[in-house]
């Protein structure tokens, strides 16, 4: 009989599902087992290590202290100061007395030098110079240079070549002190020599679970458990290098020590710079563990079979129900397809289900469509109050009937970043706001948002809420969308809100009374939310105009002050802002201003289409601003700079007609008795207006030009004409011919007689 495919898998799903715990179980419980034990070796080796330092420490500490007591003593320091020789042997006795003080059996010192560098003696426990050791006094000078007052060094790096050979201190450790302690040059210095079997008795070592060592500074080894490996450096061991490498005080790693793998513990001394070590073998560790591995496999084998037979009947009985349901579904007449039962179950309803959630889809999109459209009506003021309800029901916004208070707010965006979005983009700018509003204000608290014109509707509710916690939430709200969307967008947004709403017929004033808190932005700035009871006055306020700044305005543009026109509109701008009264009136302040820059226009004969020729209507431009500083920018960019660049060019082509004129003038009654009073009533313009035009287009005065004009005609009559002097001075209306000639002489250096014969001669 051929197993039915479902049966297969269903067994094979069942072994895995008992078989795998019952592995992962017994590898687990050989990899813990391994793991705790070598967590506690390597804990135990930890505290191991830290008593060694302890005791370690305290003993070489106990030394220090005892040698710095020792050089505070007065007979040592008046010693180190003399001179010693044979004769002193009181003072040499009792300086070896103190010497062999500190010796004791417990600090397990070795020797004790004192020596002199300033008398060049050196008492020792072989006694007094010639007794001791040839080559020691250069030794101990040779750390008379050293920068610390007192430090330990291992005699492995404390041998060194004397002039009378070589000073061997193979295998101790080293204390040096210089007195005073912190000289450059010290006057004396003390060592005290301690052997390393002293310092490996005082650490706790078990050979069977590693070795327990002290390295110095420079990597060599000071004690081991294996004499051999005393005073060699070790520092190129890689796990040395590694222990070297860390940055902490302490630490546990793993790593190879020589050839097998091991577990590494150390300890840095701060007080002397050493480093304490345990190496354990990991193998040594695991021993332990192996047991334990068999156990939990002989275990997971036996738990395995006792699943393997549990599998085959649980899957044979599981079966059973399926069986049943894929006969009743595939009658024996009809072909078995060639696929497991679940799979032929599915395909025979998966059509059925296909069509049912595609109705699903459709019926959930009109909805939400639906919704938006009877929203929009209700805001718009178009839709019939009866019904609101159970039509919002019906698309599965029911729990609005549980609604007690209502507000409607408008988002919208102050200005575009220009140099990211166009005018264009405001469309998809504004279903972006929508998107976000939509993420983050809960749907319980309500209905989808919509985009009207140029604003983000969103209509909101609560229930059991008290008009101030209302306001508070919805405050909340409203904060959240303009903090979303300039983070999401970079784009800043205004919300206007309305008063309470507790109707559904009075969500259309709420809509009117959320854009009218909008158009506030003009006075208060952009990127603000705005309550409509917090912003419209509550009865209306006398409008206080600055005439007196307007006038100053109009008098700073027509006299060309760029700088004050600019400053005085800046004053009158701060002055509208500050004034509480209704954003209405607030406007109508602004079309003032605005009209009587364009009357200053129409007065000097200018034309405002000149301001902008191609651009929107004023009117609707400045009524379409939102912040204070755009409108003070636009006031300054659109009508004060343009209206003085224009009256500057008026001016000067009146300027320069006015010039023309008097030329004219007098080219043509220069023979006449014409002064700058006929001219000014033969050009309609008052005489010392004449005469400052004038002489700023020309450099010189009326009364210059004409003289030189005759002079230059009475030249040429010279030149051309047989006329005489006196009928020329006559001609050109002098009083008498002399002052002509003295006039003629003054400007061209001689007579009219001699220019003339100079022309004939």
């Amino acid at each position: 009989m051929r197993i039915s495919s479902y049966l297969r898998k269903l067994i094979i799903l069942t072994l895995l599902i008992g078989a795998f715990p019952v592995l992962i179980l017994g590898w687990y419980s050989y990899h813990y087992s391994s793991q705790s034990v070598l967590q506690q070796v390597e804990e135990r080796n930890s505290q191991v290590l830290r008593q060694s330092q302890l005791r370690v420490e305290q003993t070489l500490k106990m030394i220090d202290f005892s040698t710095t007591q020792l050089l505070g003593l007065p007979i040592v320091t008046k010693a180190i100061a003399t001179k010693l020789d044979i004769d002193d042997m009181e003072i040499i006795h009792e300086l070896y007395k103190h010497l062999s003080s500190i010796q004791t059996f417990e600090l397990g010192i070795k020797d004790v030098y004192l020596y002199s560098l300033e008398q060049d003696w050196l008492i020792t426990n072989s006694g007094l110079d010639a007794y001791n050791q040839p080559g020691l006094k250069e030794k101990l000078r040779s750390f008379s240079g050293m920068s610390n007052g007192s430090m330990w060094v291992s005699g492995n790096s404390a041998s060194i070549q004397g002039a009378e050979g070589m000073v061997e201190l193979n295998h101790a450790v080293i204390n040096l002190k210089k007195w005073p302690i912190n000289a450059s040059r010290p006057r004396g210095l003390i060592a005290v020599v301690m052997s390393a079997q002293q310092l490996s008795d005082l650490i706790d070592s078990d050979p069977g679970m590693g070795n327990v060592f002290i390295l110095d500074e420079d990597g060599r080894v000071i004690t081991h458990p294996d004499s051999s490996l005393l005073g060699k450096d070790l520092s190129e061991e890689n796990y040395i290098q590694a222990v070297r490498a860390q940055t902490e005080a302490n630490g546990v790693f793993s790593g190879l020590a020589g050839e097998s793998k091991a577990s590494i513990s150390f300890r840095k001394s701060a007080y002397n710079g050493w480093t304490y070590v345990s190496v354990v073998p990991t193998q040594a560790v695991t021993q332990q563990a192996t047991a334990i591995g068999r156990t939990s496999i002989l275990i997971s084998l036996g738990v395995l079979a006792a699943t393997v037979l549990t599998a085959l009947i649980g899957s044979r009985r599981m079966y059973t129900p399926v069986r049943s349901i894929y006969r009743s579904l595939l009658p024996d007449k009809e072909p078995r397809p060639k696929k497991d039962e679940f799979t032929a179950i599915s395909d025979r309803i998966q059509g059925i289900l296909s069509d049912q959630s595609k109705l699903r889809f459709e019926l959930a999109g009109q909805q939400q469509q639906l919704a938006e459209f009877l929203v929009r009506k209700m805001l718009l003021g178009e839709a019939r109050s009866q019904g609101i309800q159970e039509r919002l029901a019906d698309y599965g916004y029911g729990y609005t009937g549980d609604w007690t208070l209502m507000r409607v707010l408008l988002v919208q965006i102050d200005r575009p970043d220009s140099s990211r979005f166009t005018e264009q983009d405001r469309d998809l700018l504004l279903f972006a706001v929508s998107n976000i509003a939509h993420e983050v204000v809960p749907e319980g608290d309500r209905l989808p948002p919509i985009v009207i014109r140029e604003s983000v509707v969103i209509l909101v509710g609560t229930k059991a809420q008290s008009e101030e916690a209302f306001k508070e939430a919805v405050y909340a709200r409203a904060a959240e969308v303009q903090a979303s969307v300039k983070s999401y967008l970079q784009l800043q947004a205004s919300i206007g809100i309305s008063r309470s709403c507790t109707a559904w017929p009075e969500v259309s004033r709420g809509y009117e009374e959320g854009e009218i808190a909008l158009k506030y932005r003009a006075r208060l700035g952009e990127e603000v939310i705005l309550f409509i009871e917090d912003v419209q006055p509550a009865r209306r306020k006398e409008i206080i105009y600055p005439k007196t700044l307007e006038d100053e305005l109009t008098g700073a543009i027509k006299s060309l002050d760029r700088q004050r026109a600019a400053e005085v509109l800046s004053l009158m701008m701060n002055a509208l802002a500050s004034e509480e009264y209704d954003h209405q009136e607030y406007q109508m302040s602004l079309v003032r201003l605005l009209m009587a820059l364009i009357r200053l226009l129409q007065d000097s004969g200018i034309s405002h289409h000149q301001l902008k020729p191609d651009g929107d209507p004023l009117f609707e431009e400045l009524l379409g601003m939102h912040s204070p500083r755009d409108i003070e920018e636009w006031f300054n960019d659109t009508l004060v700079r343009p209206a003085i660049g224009l009256l500057e060019e008026r001016q000067k082509n009146q300027f320069t007609s006015i010039s023309e004129e008097v030329k004219q003038l007098i080219a043509e009654a220069f023979d006449t008795d014409l002064t700058l009073e006929k001219c000014s009533a033969r050009l309609n313009y008052h005489p010392q207006y004449i005469s400052r035009v004038f002489r700023q287009e020309t450099g010189i005065s009326f009364t210059d030009y004409l003289a030189q004009y005759r002079l230059t005609v009475a030249k040429r009559w010279l030149k051309e004409t047989d006329l005489t002097i006196t009928e020329i001075a006559l001609k050109l209306k002098y009083n008498n011919p002399a002052n002509f000639i003295r006039y003629f002489r003054k400007m061209e250096g001689i007579t009219p007689g001699q220019y003339r014969n100079n022309l004939t001669g």
